[in-house]
């Protein structure tokens, strides 16, 4: 799950807009190497000021001229944290050592512990899950070109609690460049210790079976109460479009599935059958969607393989939402440097954004980079 100009839409992108910035590492800078990872979720961090917490999904580290170095990270991704200025994108990142008590210690000049020294590759972030099965079958998910991986879909600050909830979905990677979800679930982290708790599986597929693609949420949002998360369904689902689910915003109702009511259009549900769409029908192939102050809920919703995405507005997560506009992403022709090669991850980013300017992060397989793009309001 590697993802991704210029042009955004022509009425955003008279003369001077800027160029896309990439998301760099310190240890890119100290070794000259390049990192090559997939998503990019973002969320501010307690304690300093103006510094974030990166999610990253699969990483790989490779040469100025594109030799892999070392073995590929995958299905555990990578973390990092950082400075960052909005309307500009993140500063140089630190990477994050693997969550445990036995990180090592503070960095000068940083919060919180697991920064890692300049010259340090990235490292595992997440546990990898061990009891996922091939499409169909009983057998475990592993062979030639097959992985597990456990992919974050999201992040968000917890309420009074210094803490980030992280949530993920976990994969059968199989050959073919075929995602089978398998499991939605929960982790909490905290960054001051870089400490991360169990894994809380909330909906889990039979073996052999996956998971209905609207529970495979993410984007959590906390709002009077509750912890919302959204799905969604695209090409090829009997009923495509934006899904809506709430618990309760503490970690006893978070972490059980049975706490969990799907919007249905006028009110909620337990039974994932009855749950509506946010926006109509529709066949999104991603969706990201965050509280931006000064302009409420913002859903950015990916609507080709190219880089395509529709903005959608709301002041509430049940809406009603409205589209507020159209745009691309700058993608170019990409090296194939990883098995898929199509411009995806395009994620959003309140912290970054401005009053006048949405910024948004993508995968860019011509760079075999994530970068950041302003898009104007």
């Amino acid at each position: 799950m590697i993802a991704a100009a210029l042009v955004l839409l022509c009425t955003a992108c008279g003369s001077g807009h800027p160029a896309p910035r990439p998301v760099v590492s310190r240890y890119e800078a100290a070794t000259g190497h390049r990192i090559v990872r997939d998503c990019g979720f973002s969320v501010p961090l307690p304690g300093p000021p103006r510094r974030s917490l990166w999610l990253f999904c699969d990483t790989l580290v490779t040469s100025r001229h594109g030799q892999v170095l070392g073995n590929p990270i995958l299905g555990a991704g990578t973390a990092a944290e950082g400075p960052y200025t909005a309307g500009r994108g993140p500063g140089p990142l630190t990477e994050l050592a693997t969550p445990g008590p036995d990180a090592p210690g503070v960095v000068a000049g940083g919060f919180g512990r697991g920064r890692l020294p300049a010259r340090a590759a990235p490292q595992p972030f997440l546990p990898v899950p061990g009891s996922l099965t091939l499409p169909a079958s009983t057998l475990p998910c592993a062979g030639p070109h097959i992985y597990p991986a456990r992919w974050v879909t999201g992040a968000a600050r917890e309420p009074g609690a210094g803490h980030v909830l992280i949530s993920y979905t976990d994969y059968c990677v199989s050959s073919g460049g075929t995602f089978t979800p398998e499991t939605f679930g929960l982790l909490d982290y905290d960054p001051a210790g870089n400490v991360l708790g169990p894994a809380a599986p909330v909906f889990a597929a039979q073996p052999g079976q996956q998971l209905p693609q609207p529970q495979a949420l993410g984007s959590p949002v906390f709002s009077a109460g509750h912890l919302y998360l959204f799905g969604w369904c695209g090409p090829g689902c009997d009923r495509g479009g934006v899904f809506l689910a709430r618990t309760t915003a503490a970690a006893a109702g978070w972490d059980n599935g049975f706490t969990y009511q799907y919007w249905t259009g006028g009110g909620w549900s337990a039974d994932l059958s009855h749950a509506a769409p946010l926006t109509g029908y529709r066949e999104p192939l991603a969706v990201s969607v965050g509280n931006y102050p000064g302009r409420g809920l913002v859903m950015i919703e990916q609507t080709s393989a190219g880089g395509d995405f529709s903005l959608w507005q709301a002041a509430a997560p049940t809406g009603p939402w409205r589209q507020t506009g159209t745009g691309r992403v700058p993608c170019t022709a990409g090296q194939r440097t990883q098995a898929v090669d199509l411009c995806r991850a395009l994620i959003g980013h309140p912290e970054l954004s401005t009053p006048n300017e949405l910024l948004i992060s993508f995968f860019n397989p011509g760079d075999s980079h994530v970068e950041v793009v302003a898009y104007p309001w």
